[in-house]
Formats: C-alpha cells, structure tokens, sequence
C-alpha cells in the first residue's frame, strides 16, 4: 500500500512505490456502482453540531462541511475498511480509498474556471466524477444546472457530498431545526436536482446503459485530479465518452504529471490522441509549484 502525494521521490523510494502499486494491483477487487438516496440521517446528521465552511467564487457562495466533521461522524457512526486510512493520513489505497476526504487543489482552479468561463449552466445536466466534496458541482446546481456526482467510496457521498449538497440548498437555520415536515420538503427540494453514485467507473458506465437514454446523457462533464493511476485512464475515458451528449463538454483539470504515481496530463492525452474521438484544447494552466491544467474535451464533428 502507499501514500498518495506531489513530491518527487529519490530512486529508491519510486522502486518501492512501483513494487507495492504492483501488490496493490494483484490485490485489487473494484467496488461495484451503487445509487443513494438522500434520506433524513443526512439531515439529521447537519442538524448536529458541525463545522462549516464557506468559500466564495465571484458572487457564489459556497457552503461545505469541514473534513474534521466529516471525518469525525464517520468514525462514530461507520465501520468501514477506509476508516484505517483516514486515520493514518493516507492520501489513497486504489481501489479502497481513493482520496475523496480531502478537497484537492485542482478543485479550485476548477470553480475558478467556471466563475470566469461564459457557461450558462441553467437547465443543464451535469456529472462530477470523483467528486469528493462536489464543490464544482455545487456551483453548477446554484447556477440552474441538474447535478449527478459520483465518488468512488460510498462514505464520501454519505458523508461528504450530500450534505454539502443540503447545506446549499436550504437555510442552515431550518437544517437545525430539526422539524421533520421541512426535512421532507428539503429532501424533495434536493432529490429533484441532484443524483448521487458511488463505486467503479466501468460498472458505473454499465449501470449508466442500463438506465439512460440518449436525452438523459450530459451537457457538462467535470472531473479534477482523478487522473494519477493510468491503470483507470481507459474506463474514465469510456465513461465519459458514452455519457456525454453529442454537443457536450468535458472540463478535467490535473496536475500535468503526479510524481510517485504515474499518471498525468499528457498520459490521458496520449489516450485520448489513440482514441480518436474528442478534441482537446487546454483553457488553463497554473505554473507555479507543480503545474496544474485545465483541458476542455468535445466531440469532433463528423
């Protein structure tokens, strides 16, 4: 098992993160995809004392749960193979935790992107892939858009993500309150914009064909730092490319390489060059540190 993170690492240490990425993958076993629904623990849960966050982008603000109160009601209220990890700080273990409980900086370049790109998001469907927090996609749903976000781990959508959803789209007043006729309403309020998945992103894809049409497919595809395991490059790809509607859009912002780990910006481009079907424009880059990208994905016309 290994520790996710940026720093370049000696010779040494890459021979024995590459041997154990080797175990981890003999090991591996993916999770399958599963749906969920909001329900009144989530509800419960933000009416308790919990730290909150707030971060504004343009004139949007964007209210989040800490990762320390996240963190804590899931050690008090699950048991879970990840617990371990987050106890220990580890950053990932693919295909057991795959870091959603921690906001990541592409995150932000992400929102500030589509604070300062000409996007109407207004009736637009939207998906996040490994959303974590979800915050860009929170910022589609205040916007007007319909939101769907997936997390690999399904504590990370229970106890990240939907409640940041909730916590954006009723009064936090009203989530104290406790009073289960407005719980009912929120919930209702929140079902009718919002989506939730976890697991794999090829069962993901199957469960997808199973339940959508052409028209139920997205405008607006978002994904950040969800490209360090090349070994996952294919099924995101795939993913994608069948979920995104013909005139759709694809924004994925990463670190050009992830030191220790292997994947980067211009491995999935390579993948996407092979594959043929999209065009690829970068529309942001940040150098300072380790450089950071954002690339916008459309169809090719035919």
């Amino acid at each position: 098992m290994f520790q996710f993170n940026f720093n370049v690492e000696g010779s040494d240490a890459k021979e024995n993160t590459e041997s154990q990425n080797e175990m981890v993958k003999a090991e591996k076993k993916w999770l399958k995809a599963l749906g969920h629904t909001v329900t009144n623990r989530h509800l419960n849960a933000l009416s308790e004392e919990n730290l909150v966050e707030e971060v504004t982008i343009g004139q949007t603000v964007l209210r989040y749960l800490s990762m320390s109160s996240a963190v804590g009601r899931l050690k008090s209220e699950a048991s879970t193979d990840i617990l371990p990890l987050v106890t220990d700080n580890t950053d990932l273990v693919p295909a057991v935790y795959e870091g959603g409980l921690k906001i990541w900086e592409c995150t932000w370049d992400l929102l500030e992107y589509l604070e300062s790109s000409s996007n109407d998001l207004k009736g637009c469907r939207v998906l996040e892939l490994g959303c974590g927090a979800g915050l860009p996609a929170i910022y589609a749903m205040l916007h007007g858009a319909h939101i769907t976000l997936q997390d690999y781990n399904e504590e990370v959508i229970n106890y990240v993500a939907i409640p940041n959803v909730l916590l954006n789209s009723t009064d936090i007043s009203v989530l104290e309150d406790g009073n289960p006729e407005t719980f009912g309403e929120t919930i209702q309020e929140v079902t009718s914009k919002s989506c939730y998945y976890s697991g794999d992103w090829g069962e993901l894809d199957k469960l997808f064909a199973s339940k959508m049409e052409t028209d139920h497919k997205f405008d607006l595809i978002l994904t950040s730092e969800t490209i360090y395991n090349q070994e996952c490059h294919e099924k995101l790809l795939t993913l994608m490319t069948n979920n995104l509607k013909k005139d759709g859009k694809i924004l994925l912002a990463a670190k050009t390489y992830y030191f220790g780990v292997g994947g980067g910006i211009q491995q999935f481009c390579d993948l996407i060059k092979e594959k043929g079907h999209l065009n690829i424009e970068t529309v942001y880059t940040h150098e300072e540190g380790v450089r950071r990208e954002i690339i916008e994905l459309t169809f090719k016309a035919k």
